[in-house]
């Protein structure tokens, strides 16, 4: 069941680009802050972190079990999917990148600035000081955000079903709140780093069958044990490799749009290519 929900999702949301009205997250940044100004979960070590994320999960995962079985599956198969699609990126990435590849056709610096911050989850510009920086700061975000938008919520939901996706898109949306506390700031970001850990390093494998594979092999040996270096750094690392593109020398709009489309091409190739894996895997398991 879970690989026709991972299809049917796939296909609603490339269909709707976005999904404002199922996808919003007031309700867990309340119920963090809730949380947060329970003193006994002071004395728990991360607590606020535990709580915040498990009771969420252990929910979804007994109302699961309370409609198994009932009326041929099917209200199981349409919560799992409504758990699925929320547990998808946010925005609609597409018309994000697209726009941000209007600007590099313009040679807009401005613009290109304004919409390179869609890319950030706190909506936020980056330090870029010329277009080089800037450029090379957009591919690892748009990298990343197709990583955490599509695979990383895939994996989890094929080896965890729907706690596991949520599990997930709440560890995204607490790493990304601007938490008081810098420790559980810190403990939230190793929480995710951990969780994308091996999608991550399974994305890096997918990319050599549709890019160049003795480049993702080399920096494959080298990455995939390592825990250093966040998610963002491995995946644009595995990029560059699939891509056969170095260090962006970003001297000309018409050379960075295509760098973009690179991109957009590469991750489509890797989700049909990640999709036919997993139809494999389900017909010989």
């Amino acid at each position: 069941m879970e690989f026709i929900v991972v299809i049917v999702g796939l296909f609603i949301l490339h269909r709707a680009g976005s999904l404002p009205a199922l996808q919003r997250d007031t309700w867990y940044r309340g119920w963090t802050t809730r949380l947060g100004a329970q003193h006994w979960l002071k004395v728990v070590p991360h607590g606020r972190l535990i709580f915040s994320l498990l009771l969420p999960v252990l929910l979804v995962a007994l109302l699961l079990v309370v409609v198994d079985d009932h009326w041929f599956g099917l209200p199981q198969f349409f919560l799992s999917l409504c758990i699925f699609l929320y547990s998808l990126g946010r925005g609609d990435l597409e018309e994000q990148v697209e726009g941000y590849q209007n600007d590099l056709k313009r040679d807009d610096l401005q613009a290109a600035y304004h919409d390179a911050a869609d890319f950030n989850p706190a909506h936020q510009e980056g330090d870029a000081e010329n277009w080089s920086q800037l450029h090379n700061e957009a591919l690892g975000a748009i990298s990343y955000r197709y990583f955490e938008r599509y695979f990383a919520v895939m994996f989890w939901f094929m080896l965890a079903g729907a706690p596991g996706a949520i599990l997930y898109r709440l560890s995204v949306l607490h790493s990304d709140m601007s938490l008081d506390n810098a420790a559980d700031k810190s403990t939230a970001e190793r929480w995710l780093q951990l969780m994308e850990w091996l999608p991550a390093r399974l994305i890096g494998i997918s990319f050599a069958f549709v890019g160049n594979f003795t480049a993702c092999l080399e920096r494959l040996r080298s990455t995939f044990f390592s825990m250093s270096g966040s998610t963002v750094e491995v995946v644009t690392n595995y990029v560059s490799a699939a891509l056969q593109s170095g260090s962006v020398e970003a001297d000309s709009p018409l050379v960075r749009e295509t760098e973009v489309s690179g991109v957009r091409a590469l991750f489509s190739r890797t989700l049909v290519f990640s999709l036919c894996m997993i139809a494999l895997s389900v017909i010989l398991l």
